[in-house]
């Protein structure tokens, strides 16, 4: 039964044939990874074991370098993202030998390159960046209203329907509590993924309704409100219901990012910004380290318990990742430290797993792309929608998140096509962009009103 995967694949191969690589990119793979759980896997004896959305984008890759090869110029992000799937699969390779390592080489490839390239290739326009991101939103929303269910009743449906097909796989994602309510995670497996993916279709929900890219109501159904409310609401609900205190924060240092844009000066507020940055790190650091301060005899809350947890990770497990500084331990052989065998802290487990290396470039893509995108984003007209800004603060709510959680199942391919995206972005020499004329919609959005509606 697990081998329905492969009818992922199926799919994007049907749009393949009937429309191109773009749509196949667009309508087929993002829909898989957005409403399938990446949990799953299909065993396949001999051969990597793909989950939905890995083994749905490798006949669009393929396409893709098939039709993109000849115009194809390398840019350092695309040599940083190579750079990075390299590293973490020779770490792998070397710790591990080829046996272990080859489901996590294959995981570099379809999760990490391939989402990155084929986005960096195939989104080559305004109208490709609208489609995009309205198929992203929408699937979004659809995970946001049918997660209403779990968060009533403790119960998730993607693991419900689909977990007959997968006897053994996925019985650890369950289904956490905080303040006596259920936390939603949908096909993401863990609320703090859903709370990430959900934050992501909150900032290009934004910068679609910023640039009037929706159709005033709702088609096929006799809603009362617009179509933009509904979809802002239940997207704030799902985000919500996650109740995933790391995208929150993440969500709200990405949104004063993009406040940037909405200034006239944009270098006078850009400067604010980063000020409040600086302000509220020194602050959010010394209430920190008050929090944790913990009298003897004192009981300390369940928050206290999980940010006390969180420092004593960083303390006690540095040493151990220092001394395999360079390549690390591999994914599942560095030593535990008894009682704390869960890092909360990507950074942490990726410095374990795959070295200071893969850490550094990691790090190093969100920096290079986040100072590109916000000097793109001051070099175009003034005006909320701005794409270059939207995805700055989708990288830095990012960035903020995974201090809380690993990268890991659909917000991993995810964040690197989020990546491609931007840099395809900011490869048009001439990009257009969207201003909101509040007495006519942007021509641009005409061919996409049927992409999903």
């Amino acid at each position: 039964m697990q081998f329905i995967i492969y009818l992922a694949p199926l799919f994007t191969i049907y749009l393949l044939m009937q429309r191109d690589t773009r749509e196949a990119l667009i309508r087929g793979y993002l829909p898989i990874l957005l409403l399938l759980p990446d949990c799953y896997h299909a065993m396949t004896p001999g051969l990597p074991d793909p989950s939905f959305n890995q083994a749905a984008i490798l006949p669009v890759f393929l396409a893709a370098i098939w039709t993109q090869r000849q115009n194809w110029q390398p840019s350092l992000t695309d040599l940083l993202v190579i750079g990075f799937a390299s590293c973490v699969a020779y770490s792998e390779y070397s710790n591990t030998g080829y046996a272990e390592a080859q489901n996590l080489m294959f995981a570099m490839l379809a999760s990490v390159l391939a989402p990155y390239l084929c986005a960096r290739w195939c989104l080559r326009s305004l109208n490709d960046d609208i489609a995009c991101a309205r198929v992203f939103v929408i699937c979004c929303v659809i995970v946001s209203a049918l997660s209403v269910y779990q968060f009533r009743f403790g119960i998730n449906l993607w693991h419900l329907l689909l977990g007959p097909f997968f006897p053994g796989q996925g019985d650890g994602w369950v289904t956490t509590f905080r303040y006596g309510v259920a936390r939603i995670a949908g096909p993401y497996s863990h609320a703090i993924l859903a709370g990430i993916m959900l934050a992501m279709a909150w900032r290009l929900a934004r910068w679609l309704q910023w640039g009037a890219c929706w159709e005033d109501k709702i088609r096929h159904f006799r809603l009362p409100g617009s179509k933009t409310q509904w979809v802002n609401g239940l997207l704030l609900l799902g985000m919500i219901m996650t109740i995933a205190r790391g995208p929150w924060l993440g969500s709200v240092v990405g949104g004063i990012l993009l406040w940037v844009s909405h200034a006239t000066d944009r270098s006078k507020r850009l400067k604010w910004v980063l000020a409040i940055f600086v302000v509220g790190g020194v602050i959010g650091q010394l209430t920190l380290d008050a929090y944790l301060d913990i009298k003897p005899g004192t009981v300390m809350t369940q928050s206290q318990e999980s940010a006390f947890y969180r420092k004593e990770l960083m303390d006690k497990y540095q040493a151990i990742a220092l001394e395999h500084a360079t390549f690390g331990w591999g994914r599942n052989t560095w030593p535990k430290v008894g009682g704390m065998e869960s890092i909360d802290n990507y950074y942490l487990l990726l410095a374990l797993m795959h070295g200071i290396v893969a850490l550094t470039i990691l790090l190093f893509v969100m920096a290079w792309m986040t100072t590109r995108l916000i000097k793109r984003g001051l070099n175009e007209p003034a005006g909320p929608a701005s794409l270059p800004f939207t995805f700055a603060g989708i990288i830095a709510m990012v960035f903020v998140s995974l201090g809380t959680v690993y990268l890991g199942e659909q917000p991993m391919p995810a964040f690197f096509f989020i990546i491609g995206w931007a840099e395809a972005y900011l490869q048009r020499q001439h990009a257009p962009v969207l201003v909101k004329n509040t007495t006519q919609k942007p021509s641009t959005t005409t061919s996409f009103r049927h992409v999903m509606s």
